[in-house]
């Protein structure tokens, strides 16, 4: 496209105008709502099938004679997968191409959680564990990186904290299908009817474009070109004949320069400090995170409730993360990303300890569903920062290896709070976690930059 008719990233050399200028302009369509739609929809699978085990923990360690330590290994080989798909799978998507690695990734989790629903021993439990974890893992960073990539700025914070609400929906969807299928089918079941969902790859398939930044930063411009123009045509055919808003061409000296990311190009100078950041933050978020859910069910047994109540309590405190989501699409573009994490981390850090104290049924109700409010706060507010640290050549393979920190602290947190609620009881279990969700707040007010109204 040529500089009198539309462009992306800014004028190269053979005076074609960018992606990034010709899809800033746009306003939101309802091929963008179909198109992140899609994206929404396959997230929320992930997180049912996500969410599974963490429910069903008591059940299995039962059906297989696990110790505690041995249901927190069960746990951790899961997050061991999602840390080798974080850091694979966003690699190749920035090689390859979004679209291509979301669908993979849903086939991986798919077929492995098929696998689990029929495991007749440990190993194969343990090994279809770490294969659906890989595909989870995957999956994420990707999606974010598209949804960033498919939207224009002003747009960027809302839509992918809405991303995020739908772990919480998806967390809650796995609660009531155990209470559901659990007591006639037993975790077989439940293992079943969660892998399901990930035939959502062919709606993914069907209906989503390939992300016109990646083309664009990989030389295809041709093809970005059309992406954008299809972009373009369902603009214009929303506002009924109007002209779109005219571009403002930006110079951009790399916006028809191919470049090729690798994971190694993160190790250098350039992003050193960024990467301090990440493996300090997304380790301690997704260690506090992960660590208390996969024994929450278990932790409110030990107060007295049977798994079934138990189950209940949780999903009714996940709810908590869909008032998340207004809260944290307003506080990132009211104070900016940066401050609204540290509060989002201060208030995960102070719910998550008096959830600890609580022992009657109101108490753990209404502290179960504060807490999930504070983490799903933190983990949007995370999120919608952490696509516009990188720039679009490396932007899955930053936020992968983001995760991929997260995903170490995913594997270190339930065998550390099983090691914590073993030796100083289950109420230390929430201490503990309240301790290390601090830690993200402020290792991303030291050290991270703010990227309210970053324009890609």
């Amino acid at each position: 496209m040529n500089v009198s008719t539309s462009g992306a990233g800014g004028i190269g050399v053979s005076g074609r105008i960018g992606v990034s200028d010709r899809l800033e302009r746009l306003p939101i369509t309802k091929f963008h709502k179909i198109v992140n739609g899609m994206l929404f929809l396959s997230w929320l699978c992930e997180a049912i099938d996500l969410g599974g085990t963490s429910f069903m923990m008591p059940v299995i360690m039962k059906a297989f004679n696990l110790t505690k330590a041995q249901g927190g290994y069960y746990s951790s080989i899961g997050f061991l997968g999602m840390f080798f798909g974080s850091l694979i799978i966003p690699a190749l998507s920035d090689k390859f191409g979004r679209k291509k690695m979301v669908i993979a990734s849903m086939m991986i989790w798919g077929c492995a959680g098929l696998v689990m629903s029929q495991a007749p021993t440990v190993t194969v439990l343990f090994a279809a564990r770490f294969f659906l974890g890989f595909g989870l893992g995957a999956q994420l960073p990707v999606a974010i990186a598209y949804i960033s990539e498919s939207v224009p700025s002003h747009s960027r914070g809302k839509y992918i904290t809405l991303l995020q609400m739908f772990l919480p929906i998806g967390m809650a969807v796995a609660g009531l299908l155990t209470v559901i299928v659990l007591p006639q089918y037993g975790f077989r079941g439940c293992y079943f009817v969660e892998a399901l969902p990930a035939l959502m790859f062919l709606a993914v398939w069907k209906v989503c474009p390939e992300s016109a930044y990646w083309l664009e930063s990989v030389g295809k411009t041709k093809e970005a070109d059309k992406i954008v123009d299809l972009w373009e045509s369902k603009a214009l055919a929303e506002l009924g004949g109007k002209p779109l808003p005219p571009i403002a061409v930006k110079e951009s000296a790399a916006a028809d320069d191919k470049e090729s990311a690798k994971i190694s190009d993160l190790f250098t100078r350039k992003y050193a400090k960024l990467i301090v950041m990440c493996f300090f933050a997304w380790g301690a978020l997704l260690m506090s995170d992960y660590g208390l859910t996969t024994w929450l069910t278990q932790l409110l047994t030990g107060k007295g409730f049977d798994v079934i109540k138990s189950t209940g309590f949780v999903t009714i405190g996940i709810l908590g993360g869909i008032p998340a989501w207004f809260f944290a699409a307003w506080a990132i573009e009211k104070f900016g990303r940066k401050k609204a994490i540290l509060a989002a981390s201060i208030m995960t850090a102070v719910f998550a300890y008096f959830y600890g104290l609580s022992t009657s049924i109101i108490m753990v109700i209404l502290l179960g569903i504060l807490y999930q409010f504070g983490k799903y706060t933190l983990a949007m507010t995370t999120t919608a920062y952490l696509p516009e640290l990188w720039e679009t050549h490396i932007r899955a393979t930053g936020t992968g290896t983001a995760y991929s920190f997260g995903r170490l602290g995913s594997i270190a947190g339930p065998i550390f709070l099983a090691w914590v609620m073993t030796t100083y009881g289950g109420n230390a279990v929430f201490y503990a976690a309240a301790a290390i969700a601090l830690i993200v707040g402020i290792a991303i007010m030291a050290l991270g930059p703010e990227t309210k109204g970053r324009i890609f």
